[in-house]
């Protein structure tokens, strides 16, 4: 009994295969951070977008001519570079303090694709889903001023994955170019510092990568 259901399973295992295609895609990831704070002025703020890396594999199922669901699970660089003009009571006089912060995600999601076939060899496609991200390392050079308040980063970031591509099909290799937007929901940081008065703190990323893209039909 056992072993016939042994045999049925790797038989739908691999009827259920036929036809799906499995994929990496790798390239940069371009992020910009944003923090507001009623401690600072936001126009004292001077963000720029840092470039860090992602990878992401994965396989495309349910397959039709027009229609397919993907999921892929991976590794993202996010954060952002600032400069931050405060003012000094104390001091009376205005500083400035700089910093580059880097997180690091895993990341996962489930995607719907919808494409437009061109003669078997062109694929452009276009496509959305839920994203999970979960933070496993991050890192800073330089100095930011206290009222950042970024000690306390939050662990999971979800949302949505979209964006668009093109496959080139060869035979049973794909080859092409991707690009995908994440947008989060939530925040890295969201919370009130009693100490402060409750003053409230946001901390949040806009993250895009442009991918090489790589698959196989099985």
């Amino acid at each position: 009994m056992k072993t016939r259901l042994l045999i049925y399973s790797m038989l739908m295992i691999v009827t259920s295969s036929y036809g799906q295609t499995i994929f990496l895609q790798f390239g940069p990831s371009i992020s910009k951070t944003t923090w507001t704070t009623s401690l600072v002025n936001e126009r004292g703020v001077d963000t720029k977008s840092i470039i860090g890396f992602n990878a992401i594999a994965g396989i495309n199922y349910l397959n039709f001519k027009y229609f397919n669901l993907c999921s892929g699970l991976g590794i993202i660089e996010k954060g952002g570079s600032e400069t931050v003009r405060t003012y000094s009571l104390e001091l009376y006089h205005y500083d400035t303090t700089k910093a580059t912060k880097r997180l690091y995600y895993f990341t996962m999601n489930t995607t719907c694709n919808l494409r437009v076939p061109i003669k078997d060899l062109i694929e452009p496609y276009i496509f959305v889903g839920p994203r999970l991200d979960y933070l496993f390392s991050d890192s800073q050079k330089g100095e930011v001023h206290q009222s950042q308040n970024t000690e306390k980063l939050n662990k999971l970031s979800y949302g949505l994955l979209f964006g668009g591509g093109i496959n080139f099909k060869l035979k049973r290799i794909l080859l092409g170019l991707v690009c995908n937007y994440y947008y989060n929901i939530n925040k890295v940081v969201n919370k009130k510092d009693i100490s402060t008065n409750n003053e409230t703190y946001k901390y949040y990323d806009n993250t895009f990568t442009v991918n090489a893209y790589i698959g196989y039909k099985l």
